[in-house]
């Protein structure tokens, strides 16, 4: 067995980044940015007003001259002209200051008679209210860097210079491959020492909480013949691999055998941790291939712990772990030296509360957690009020 530490470290380094391919706007909220972006025009391209008032030229109301309104210019429709001496034009918010002017007073700082401006701003000063061409960003400034994970304001940055499609890290292919003798689908009857199947379902919905959705579920029998046809299968059409179950070493267990045969290279196997000791890590041509337990709770551990960060890296985020916090410890904890425990837990992030139902058969506790409390191998006791790590599960 490896230590978590050890564990992780591997996932780093034999994780590679993906796929680039080029998404339209609307599909790449949550890519990560493949490629440094440069801004192809300036920002503003042209100088505009930055509220509703009149542009005009600041000597001109320096000198307390009768100022002129001679036109309009609103966003989209320009005034076609020049501002000459004592003339002013109406201007709203976002239109383009015409030559000559190069002052915009607010509309409620002026007093207007007739086509006459009267300007009632003593504190405005030369180029008011005007925003520069180029002020936003300058043409080829950097725009995005590689790496940058795309929000909502990203997208709405990229289309306000003109730009339909980015190139990103594509998401990752998965296959989840389910064993199991004893398991029945949902909806349908229990039969002599059945139970419910849910991993494929946590799984599927863990990963579409990162954006990943092309995933397909296939189920294979407690057979080594069904094991080895479900992983041929998978290979040809997989980035990720995700077997659920059979990772152990009874006597239907067979996707380690497989996976040697296979010529899986193994990276690690066991990790010094509970739930979850029974984690299988390998690659096979590029494709990275996870041997998670059986049991849910370990699963949806070794998922956020590893599968998670590794999906992540793949995917192009340069910080792909769980995100991980400093909170006084709600109440003591026993454990025992020797293991990496992951407690289920739930923080207000004031505190961190562990949860009842920690053993690895048991979602309930996951169901209620929005976080795991991580108590390290060395330690068999933590008391009330001692700083923990702990580990933020994602939300949707």
């Amino acid at each position: 067995m490896i230590s978590v530490m050890q564990t992780r470290n591997a996932i780093i380094a034999s994780i590679t980044k993906g796929r680039e391919v080029s998404l339209s706007l609307s599909e790449s909220l949550g890519c990560v940015v493949a490629e440094k972006i440069l801004c192809p025009l300036d920002l503003p391209p042209f100088r505009q007003s930055g509220v509703d008032g009149y542009a005009f030229r600041y000597e001109d109301f320096k000198e307390d001259e009768q100022i002129n309104i001679i036109g309009e210019s609103s966003a989209g429709k320009s005034y076609q002209g020049e501002i000459g001496l004592r003339q002013a034009v109406r201007i709203f918010t976002g239109a383009e200051v015409p030559d000559g002017a190069d002052t915009v007073v607010m509309q409620e700082k002026v007093n207007v008679g007739g086509n006459i401006l009267e300007i009632r701003d003593e504190q405005i000063t030369c180029g008011a209210n005007i925003r520069l061409i180029g002020s936003h960003i300058k043409k080829n400034d950097s725009a995005l860097a590689r790496g940058k994970v795309i929000i909502a304001g990203t997208i709405g940055f990229l289309a306000s210079m003109g730009f339909t499609h980015v190139k990103v890290c594509a998401k990752p292919r998965v296959v989840i491959i389910i064993t199991g003798n004893e398991l029945q689908k949902p909806g349908e009857s229990l039969g002599s020492g059945q139970v419910y199947e849910s991993n494929s379902v946590c799984l599927s919905a863990a990963l579409r909480s990162m954006g990943i959705t092309d995933v397909n579920i296939v189920y294979a029998a407690d057979e080594e013949s069904a094991t080895r046809s479900a992983f041929q299968q998978a290979i040809t059409s997989a980035d990720f691999i995700l077997f659920s179950g059979g990772i152990s070493v009874g006597d239907y267990d067979f996707v380690g055998k497989v996976l040697e045969e296979e010529k899986v290279k193994k990276i690690f196997y066991k990790v010094k941790q509970r739930p979850g000791k029974p984690l299988f890590f390998g690659e096979r041509d590029g494709i990275y291939i996870f041997g998670l337990p059986g049991n849910p709770a370990s699963v949806l551990t070794c998922f956020y712990e590893y599968v998670y960060p590794a999906l992540r890296m793949n995917m192009g985020y340069i910080a792909p772990f769980l995100q991980s916090i400093s909170l006084p410890l709600a109440e003591q904890i026993n454990t025992v030296k020797g293991l990496t425990y992951f407690l289920k837990a739930y923080t207000d992030y004031r505190t961190a509360f562990p949860l009842d139902g920690q053993p690895s058969y048991i979602m309930r506790s996951f169901a209620h957690a929005n976080c795991l409390i991580v108590v390290p191998e060395d330690v068999e006791k933590l008391d009330e009020g001692e700083l923990v790590e702990v580990h933020l599960l994602p939300y949707i």
